[in-house]
């Protein structure tokens, strides 16, 4: 991976998550970003996801998801610039080995799929489920200015119990005798207690042009879209990297 301006650069890396800039040529990247504006998107709170999300977040929009290996509402190649995206993922797969296991033997499926934030909206704080060994975000917008909130948010504190599930949190008392992990959108109390436990961690900005790769199991979230953004989206493609069967 390149560490100058030519090509993709490593920004960062820890044991839990990296960070490269530059991640596609400009006209790649533009590309990608004019493929946002024809794509049929839907309110997660009409797909059915109204558990997952915190009621304010209803707004998040989401696009297609397209599958590397295995379809999705499609498969790769696709025929669209989301191909270009896909392509470089496997091309520097071997730079996310630390994090994800090697291409090929710990994964060798994944997904893809457009999100946009408008302003006022976010994601709760979660941990990616058992089935993938990471997930990772594209930032497709052209511009965004650092008062517009959105920023990743990364806990460093791993040592949340793994039967708390993917949200930190049970519903009670029913759920306690299956072990069912819940959503925690409307009551967070414990999820919260655990999280503020320590209290820290890290935030990347959502710069245009940016990969985030994540390591599965690391507690992360999306500050919310601040209203000084106006009509101004945050859009990424998102995908979660499958644990090979």
């Amino acid at each position: 991976m390149a560490t100058s301006d030519a090509g993709p650069r490593l920004v960062t890396q820890t044991d839990r998550f990296l960070v490269v800039d530059e991640f596609l040529a400009h006209d790649e990247q533009l590309a990608v970003w004019n493929h946002f504006q024809c794509q049929p998107f839907r309110r997660v709170e009409d797909l059915g996801f109204q558990g997952h999300w915190l009621i304010e977040d209803a707004a998040v929009l989401r696009g297609p998801s397209v599958g590397y290996a295995h379809a999705r509402d499609a498969r790769y190649p696709t025929e669209t610039p989301l191909d270009i995206m896909i392509a470089r993922f496997i091309d520097l797969s071997e730079h996310f080995t630390p994090l994800l296991g090697a291409f090929g033997d710990a994964w060798d499926d994944f997904t893809a799929q457009m999100s946009l934030h408008p302003s006022g909206t976010g994601l709760v704080w979660h941990r990616d489920a058992e089935e993938n060994v990471g997930s990772y975000t594209y930032y497709a917008h052209p511009t965004w200015n650092a008062e517009w909130g959105g920023e990743l948010l990364l806990s460093d504190d791993v040592s949340i119990p793994k039967e708390l599930g993917v949200y930190f949190h049970r519903l009670a008392p029913a759920s306690k005798a299956s072990g069912f992990a819940a959503p925690a959108h409307l009551d967070n109390d414990d999820a919260s207690e655990l999280l503020m436990r320590r209290g820290l961690g890290f935030f990347v900005a959502p710069k245009p042009n940016r990969l985030v790769v994540i390591q599965a199991g690391t507690p992360h979230a999306i500050a919310k879209v601040r209203p000084s953004a106006g009509r101004q989206v945050r859009a990424s493609v998102t995908g979660f990297v499958k644990r090979k069967i």
